[in-house]
């Protein structure tokens, strides 16, 4: 897995850890719109579909159902990393 695809996983992975789960979605956004260029280079299916997904998706976050949009986010990122690993997303 090339560093760049390994970072936009550990941005998403963080959402796990953090307190603030609301206020991190706006660190997701912002890294997906504007820190994704090596990512583009390295593995630019993954980047589309990332830059495709994630600002609606967090824009959608709602407290009251943290645990169904974390869910949702741990689906995200077993195909972002299906894509970065070579596997097919598709089969998920």
């Amino acid at each position: 897995m090339k560093k760049s695809e390994k970072e936009a996983i550990n941005i998403l992975e963080k959402a796990f850890t953090t307190k603030e789960t609301y206020m991190y979605t706006f660190l997701i956004q912002d890294y997906f719109a504007d820190e994704t260029d090596q990512l583009e280079i390295d593995n630019p299916k993954m980047e589309n579909y990332l830059n495709d997904i994630i600002p609606e998706f967090t824009e959608a976050y709602d407290e009251r159902r943290k645990k169904a949009w974390l869910d949702e986010l741990r689906k995200i990122i077993t195909k972002a990393e299906a894509m970065a690993t070579g596997e097919s997303p598709d089969r998920l």
